[in-house]
């Protein structure tokens, strides 16, 4: 069975190239448009990561995850990757606190998505 990657990302460029990378390196992936939709479809469905956009309207990824992690839903625990464009000092810490387990800087490009799924999946990734 394929595993499941909840992205998060406001802008409709990003999404398509994140669930595009997703697909080419095997896997199937969710799109929620802010925070808000996510915490929605993080209770309700199994993901095995999400990618999760610091910065969107309605409510952004850092709010995002704390819910998540608050909830005693199906993925309190799964790894939360950060996905910013904005490399200011502190951005790692900020992510950290808010749940994140780490950070994948934009524009992501294929070959930093792959080490980063084979990192928190745990195998490899073939392009």
């Amino acid at each position: 069975m394929s595993k499941r990657i909840l992205v998060v990302e406001d802008d409709f460029a990003n999404q398509r190239v994140a669930s595009l990378f997703i697909a080419k390196l095997g896997f199937e992936a969710d799109i929620a448009e802010n925070g808000s939709v996510a915490v929605e479809k993080a209770s309700e469905s199994q993901y095995d990561l999400i990618l999760m956009d610091c910065q969107m309207p309605i409510m952004d990824g850092f709010e995002a995850c704390r819910q998540i992690r608050a909830e005693n839903g199906p993925n309190q625990n799964i790894p939360i990757v950060a996905l910013t464009a904005n490399v200011i000092a502190g951005i790692d810490e900020e992510c950290q606190e808010a749940g994140m387990n780490d950070v994948l800087n934009k524009p992501v490009q294929l070959d930093n998505m792959q080490a980063m799924l084979e990192k928190w999946l745990n195998r490899p990734v073939a392009e």
